[in-house]
């Protein structure tokens, strides 16, 4: 392929985008993969590491010179290695209290009332759970004195290293994973920005080139009355005409700012709107019939020139979806859920292919040989930023398709 057609085909930009989440996924999965090998072999060392120190301990508590237990506890201490040792009985006598979190009692004889089967005091029956969790985390050792005898056994539990190593590679995807999620929303705020700015400056460049020739279009108009006394019914037609432009021309004007919603009437808008095109449907459209369902009760504010453009866009795409064969096309109204206002606008043509079907609202995409792709986007701006309401494709197949527009109630 010419390196021609692959920038058409493939522009920088999304050749760029494609690059930023390429590379973001790939480093996400690199230093996962990498993380959890290595979080793996230090839990493994820490386990070892956990394990020979407990042995030692069980060990040096009843063989161990004087003052060995002392330090060995401090030891386990200082690697928040938790331990506790029982009796014969399975009566706990000695545990490490900094790390179980258990004071140890300051008369040693309370630990010989203890009952192994529990129903003791609560931080007691604590302990006693304690050393069944820590039998099922690791094998206990048993306590051997110098001639043989069993003294007691050490049940001990995962180190601190251990538990933070384990939860240390979900944290870090966790992470990455968040990372990753932030890089494409912010992806996406440029390109909704961008469409923003575009949107603004298309509009108001046209708004300002469509001023002066509407302006002398009048001028000549009122040139022509003056001529023509008789009420001229050419003149008046083009004078509606004008006063269209003009009306179009403030709809542009009105992109990219804050457009007020004043008006409540929707079914007039409603009925402005084919009013308007049954006039023009000789011309523009034979056999095309225009029809209108429904009412509201349900009152909401909206800008009476852009939902006008709105119903206006959506009634030429239906006309363009029956390609010059006869047809219907019907405009909706209903009360929707929690007090808002439900249009409708469905035409009889051959549907929205399933390919495209999640892309008719992007600014610039069109099936049309000589579209911009920019009515439906106009027409779910206005819908979504200006009136805080939802547009999207309710039904399509090849009896035809269904637009549904939800504005929200008044109150």
């Amino acid at each position: 392929m010419p390196w021609s057609g692959f920038r058409r085909k493939f522009p920088l930009r999304r050749l760029f985008t494609v690059y930023v989440l390429a590379g973001s996924l790939l480093i996400f999965l690199a230093i996962g993969f990498f993380t959890i090998r290595l979080a793996a072999e230090v839990e493994e060392q820490a386990e070892l590491t956990t394990w020979l120190l407990s042995r030692f301990a069980s060990t040096n508590i009843s063989q161990g010179p004087p003052g060995a237990l002392e330090d060995l506890v401090l030891r386990l201490d200082e690697i928040a290695v938790p331990f506790i040792v029982t009796d014969n009985r399975g009566r706990p006598i000695l545990w490490n209290e900094p790390v179980v979190g258990i004071p140890m009692p300051e008369h040693m004889l309370d630990l010989l009332v203890i009952d192994p089967a529990g129903g003791n005091e609560p931080h007691y029956d604590r302990v006693l759970e304690l050393v069944r969790e820590y039998d099922g985390e690791n094998e206990p050792f048993a306590i051997i004195g110098p001639v043989g005898e069993r003294l007691g056994t050490l049940h001990y539990g995962y180190s601190s290293l251990t538990r933070k190593v384990r939860w240390l590679p979900w944290a870090e995807m966790v992470i990455l994973a968040g990372f990753f999620l932030v890089v494409v929303w912010g992806l996406g705020v440029k390109r909704q920005g961008d469409a923003q700015r575009l949107f603004a400056g298309m509009a108001k460049e046209t708004a300002h080139q469509l001023g002066t020739p509407i302006t002398s279009i009048m001028g000549w108009l009122e040139i022509l009355r003056d001529r023509q006394p008789q009420k001229d019914v050419v003149i008046e037609e083009l004078g509606a005409d004008v006063r269209r432009l003009g009306k179009v021309s403030e709809r542009f004007s009105q992109i990219g700012s804050t457009p007020l919603l004043e008006d409540d009437d929707i079914g007039a808008v409603r009925e402005a709107t084919l009013a308007y095109f049954k006039r023009r449907l000789p011309h523009i459209a034979g056999g095309v019939e225009l029809r209108a369902e429904g009412a509201v009760r349900h009152r909401c504010r909206f800008n009476r020139d852009l939902m006008e453009w709105v119903l206006e866009n959506l009634v030429k795409n239906g006309i363009d979806a029956l390609k010059g064969r006869p047809g219907t096309i019907t405009v909706g109204l209903a009360d929707g859920p929690g007090g808002s206002v439900q249009i409708t606008v469905s035409d009889t043509g051959g549907g929205v292919p399933s390919r495209i079907r999640n892309r008719i609202f992007e600014p610039g995409f069109t099936t049309k040989r000589r579209g911009w792709g920019m009515g439906l986007a106009l027409v779910k701006r206005i819908i979504v930023q200006y009136h805080g309401g939802r547009i999207n494709v309710a039904d399509t197949g090849p009896k035809g398709t269904t637009f549904l527009i939800s504005l929200p109630g008044e109150e």
